[in-house]
């Protein structure tokens, strides 16, 4: 795969796991409850397979992590992750008047993933440079332990969190301010970087049909049996394991039917289309979730128990959502100047979305 060209079916794995984060948000953020319509089963999949697919755009096996290296591409992202994220967020906190120290806590009122892909960019080109700058197999190793250390800690510290949070003082309010308990999807981030560095390796192993069902029965024993890790305490390695069956199923999936995903399908269009918005679909959709006009609805959805129902009324919201923030990210791309600062987009790349 030519590393300027853009792949099809990764733009519509984007579109995808888009669809999925805003498909979430409507039963968390307006209904009540954000675990119907099968949210509770998608959450292994939903952020690891966008920060698998946010890894494996990243890599590029001609990069050597020198310091000019590292200042270019650290103040590209730093443009596109850290200065749109700013900006909506603080017109959110004022529209919404959430202007008060817990809304820059971890969660940051949901934008929290930009800022924390951005501190994965730093986390990776760190490792890389001081681990793995020559690229060799036993650098990649060093980096490889790194990630699992930052995740490990990180997924540890948000289980036991409320248990020790009195005792951490300042510490408590930097480690909030930093979404350290989002740096758990660090894995997710490493292992899409190490997918595409052996892609060929990958399409070969999930070519085989019996490692695919292998992966499919290992997600089936954590997800139905969770007695088996949460009495040992192995929650870390259930959390990686199903994140990762989940992420390769699904990455699979779209590569194999990649053919019924190009522009030329109506499906492949639309996906790809919500794909290369990802960025205005996040940034905007918060502004148009209808947050308490549907308390009173969810809560009679989730009292009839009825998972097809949920699905179908989700999917409209969500459906709905998208589209408007589609609309409002075209009319911001009209200004050339508002789709390189809000976006991150040059004039070649607006004129071809």
């Amino acid at each position: 795969m030519e590393q300027t060209k853009r792949i099809e079916y990764i733009d519509a794995l984007r579109g995808f796991a888009m669809i999925l984060v805003v498909y979430f948000h409507i039963p968390s953020y307006c209904l009540g409850n954000a675990y119907i319509g099968f949210n509770d089963i998608l959450e292994w999949v939903r952020m690891p397979l966008f920060f698998f697919i946010s890894g494996f755009v990243f890599y590029k096996a001609d990069r050597i992590w020198n310091g000019e290296t590292i200042r270019k591409v650290l103040k590209k992202k730093f443009m596109v992750q850290i200065i749109p994220m700013a900006v909506f967020m603080t017109l959110f906190l004022i529209l919404f008047d959430y202007m008060e120290p817990a809304s820059f806590g971890s969660d940051k009122k949901g934008y929290w993933y930009t800022f924390v892909l951005f501190e994965y960019f730093v986390l990776y080109i760190g490792a890389s440079a001081l681990f793995n700058k020559h690229n060799t197999h036993k650098g990649e190793i060093y980096v490889f332990l790194s990630v699992i250390l930052i995740s490990l800690m990180s997924f540890y510290y948000a289980k036991y969190y409320t248990r020790y949070a009195g005792e951490l003082g300042i510490w408590k309010d930097i480690l909030g301010f930093l979404s350290f308990v989002k740096i758990r999807h660090f894995f997710f981030f490493w292992f899409g970087t190490f997918i595409r560095k052996n892609f060929d390796k990958f399409i070969v192993l999930t070519s085989n049909t019996s490692f695919l069902v292998a992966v499919f029965a290992i997600y089936l024993v954590m997800t139905l049996f969770p007695v088996v890790y949460h009495t040992t305490g192995l929650e870390y390695i259930a959390y990686i394991t199903t994140g990762l069956a989940m992420t390769i199923l699904v990455f699979t999936l779209f590569r194999k039917y990649e053919r019924l995903l190009t522009k030329d399908k109506w499906l492949g269009k639309s996906l790809q289309f919500i794909g290369r918005r990802t960025l205005d679909i996040y940034l905007i959709h918060y502004f148009f979730l209808p947050y308490h006009c549907l308390q009173g609805f969810g809560a009679r959805l989730i009292q009839y128990d009825n998972k097809v129902l949920e699905v179908v009324v989700i999917l409209i919201l969500s459906l709905c959502v998208l589209s408007i923030s589609l609309i409002a990210s075209s009319m911001i791309r009209l200004s050339p100047f508002l789709a390189h600062y809000l976006f991150g987009v040059n004039e070649k790349k607006q004129k071809n979305n």
